[in-house]
């Protein structure tokens, strides 16, 4: 018997902890585990989409994990005429581990109207700014373009002039004579060229036209005008809910001058800017403009959009659907999405009892596709608009 207990006290003494750095490791494999699940939910819309399937959104919120270090010990003794000298004891030491994993449906109307509304022309600014392929941005969120048929034949000129004097990169596919450029019928003195995979007739004209823009170096641009509205300030005023989104979306600024309250609001007026052609007078649909003045109208898609675009791309895409990645001289022209098997893929989904992934090769640029779908559906999941019957009182 006190071989026995010295036995387990032994054991309960040499019962371990977990380091620093074993909780350090298992916290980045939570951050792979989210990462691979929130690629392959991406990638799993996308093959539905590509099989006119209804794509189904999820959230992915994480692995909690808990750990607890404990030991404990049991001893049997036996007892009464036929116990006979049998002794056992029986312990436990080291730490105990507890997963679990959170996901949820994303089904309700406030994800709905986020992710149908289109991204806003500030967003695709940001991008380009940030040095984002032009090309690619163009192709992932714009639906339509509508171009004056004055302004579409100086963008030609103008591109074909620049051209002349350069071989290969965007313009040796500016010059192809075989390429598909079918102009779209005027509609009163406009061209409405459409980013649709499902139609080449429609497809390989947009995309002549964006790559034209591109390589006149198109880039986002605008102005701020400043305006001021003066209340007196013994009248006070009231503001209710859909006021207080747009003074808020305006970086709206109120306050108190002499006998007088101030609201100071900025409106930025988006303008595309091609650097040969200087500033050109867009439209973004949707907004107010006099058509008679605008140069060309920018149709913007929705996050969902996009993901429905891309399935029909990776189903319907042709020769003329990569997008020139670099710049206009040297640049190279790779897929916009690639979809393969599982053979050597970076992500991969099982849809239907087949497996599809993206291809680990350097001929696309999918995995910058996939992180720019995780952005825009992160920043447009949430619709949520001020009650419209609440009203706000500004008082002294």
């Amino acid at each position: 018997m006190r071989n026995v207990w010295i036995s387990a006290l032994g054991a309960l003494a040499l019962g371990g902890c977990m380091s620093g750095g074993d909780y350090a490791d298992r916290a980045v494999e939570h951050n792979r585990a989210i990462a691979e699940a929130a690629d392959q939910i991406v990638l799993l819309n996308i093959v539905r989409a590509q099989h006119d399937r209804p794509v189904v959104y999820s959230q992915f919120s994480g692995v909690s994990e808990s750990f607890s270090n404990g030991a404990g010990l049991s001893v049997n003794v036996p007892f009464g005429a036929d116990a006979g000298s049998y002794y056992s004891a029986n312990f436990s030491a080291g730490p105990s581990q507890y997963a679990s994993l959170s996901t949820a449906p994303l089904d309700d109307v406030d994800y709905y109207q986020g992710v149908m509304r289109p991204v806003k022309i500030g967003l695709l600014r940001y991008y380009l700014d940030n040095g984002w392929p032009a090309d690619l941005l163009m192709a992932l969120t714009v639906e339509k373009l509508s171009i004056s048929e004055a302004f579409y034949a100086r963008v030609v000129a103008e591109s074909d002039a620049l051209c002349a004097g350069i071989s290969g990169g965007a313009c040796e596919r500016i010059k192809d004579p075989s390429r598909r450029r079918t102009l779209p019928p005027s509609d009163h003195g406009y061209l409405v060229f459409v980013n649709d995979p499902r139609s080449p007739d429609l497809f390989d004209p947009f995309h002549d036209l964006t790559l034209r823009l591109v390589v006149l170096g198109i880039a986002i641009d605008g102005e701020s005008t400043k305006s001021e509205l003066r209340i007196p300030a013994g009248a006070g005023f009231t503001a209710d809910g859909e006021t207080i989104r747009q003074l808020a979306e305006m970086s709206a600024e109120v306050r108190r001058e002499g006998d007088e309250y101030v609201v100071t609001t900025w409106n930025w007026t988006p303008a595309m800017k091609l650097t040969r052609l200087g500033h050109v007078r867009v439209r973004i649909e949707g907004d107010a403009g006099d058509p008679a003045e605008i140069d060309m109208t920018a149709s913007l898609r929705s996050p969902d959009s996009i993901l429905f675009y891309l399935g029909a791309y990776a189903r319907e895409g042709g020769a003329d659907a990569d997008v020139l990645i670099g710049d206009a001289a040297s640049g190279r022209f790779m897929s916009v999405f690639e979809i393969g098997g599982c053979d050597d893929a970076v992500i991969e989904a099982e849809f239907e009892g087949q497996c599809y992934g993206i291809p680990r090769a350097n001929g696309h640029v999918s995995i910058k596709v996939v992180a720019f779908l995780h952005q825009v559906f992160g920043l447009n999941k949430r619709a949520v608009e001020p009650p419209s019957s609440g009203t706000v009182r500004v008082i002294d």
